[in-house]
């Protein structure tokens, strides 16, 4: 079961989603349109040649540094509020039937997020690279296997970043667009210059938090799930909900809804930032 999670100090364009941009630390102020059609082109090709299931276990050689890593990662709970939109990300791991619902009413409604891969996860179940990407979404990377990162030491922390990053080189074609860590609960404050170095050795240049949080991990029921995330979202929101919950499933539809109603447009993270 996922546990609670992890402004604005600016983020690569989205042509970071092969990786590149990752180790970008420039402030991107300026709020460009971004086209879904050339983000589902992107992920899918990146999905095309990651096709081949892991069947070795996770290396345990020390993990390596970037080799573009950049001094520093940058902490990002939100994105501009001049443009009416919102980036929904979920932390991907748990049930393989409900992440298919999530997946469906995503691709009916024609709407593409930011999912946060546990790495463990999509090492166990490699097809789901490829069903996430084929629905335009983009990856990120939420840690191996989801501890509680802030008791990790700084080699922990980078050895768990490293084997999430290495399982979505391996079978997305790149690293992810960000990093969150695991086994915090407040997404609008920094985890700290100890988590955005360890972040950046590992090439990341961006850190993101979030600003709206429905608490979906708990089980409150669609009903809450709905109202917390409408009641707090607003342009330039990045949301935190969670693959695993039914309760997610199923207040989804209702949640994309209601933003329409508000007129906010659901986007990736890059696009929200580019």
């Amino acid at each position: 079961m996922s546990q609670p999670e992890p402004s604005s100090r600016g983020l690569p364009r989205r042509t970071f989603l092969a990786g590149a941009l990752l180790a970008v630390g420039a402030v991107v102020s300026a709020c460009g349109e971004g086209g879904s059609g050339s983000e589902a082109a992107t992920t899918s090709r990146a999905a095309a040649s990651s096709t081949t299931a892991v069947t070795t276990p996770a290396s345990t050689t020390p993990p390596t540094v970037a080799s573009t890593a950049p001094a520093t990662a940058r902490f990002i709970a939100s994105g501009p509020s001049d443009q009416r939109r919102i980036a929904l990300t979920f932390h991907t791991n748990g049930d393989l039937d409900l992440a298919g619902e999530l997946l469906d009413v995503l691709a009916r409604r024609q709407v593409r997020m930011t999912s946060f891969i546990v790495g463990n996860w999509l090492e166990a179940n490699p097809d789901m690279a490829t069903r996430i990407a084929a629905g335009g979404h983009e990856f990120a990377n939420h840690t191996y296997t989801h501890p509680t990162f802030s008791q990790l030491s700084p080699d922990a922390m980078l050895a768990e970043i490293v084997q999430c990053r290495d399982v979505l080189t391996r079978l997305t074609g790149g690293p992810g667009v960000a990093f969150r860590p695991s086994g915090t609960d407040d997404g609008t404050t920094s985890p700290g210059e100890q988590v955005l170095d360890v972040a950046a050795q590992a090439g990341y240049g961006v850190v993101l938090g979030f600003d709206v949080d429905p608490l979906d991990y708990n089980d409150p029921g669609a009903d809450a799930v709905v109202q917390a995330t409408l009641a707090a979202a607003g342009p330039g929101s990045i949301v935190s909900l969670h693959f695993g919950h039914p309760g997610t499933v199923t207040a989804l539809p209702a949640i994309l809804d209601g933003l329409d109603a508000k007129a906010l447009q659901p986007v990736t993270v890059s696009t929200l930032l580019s």
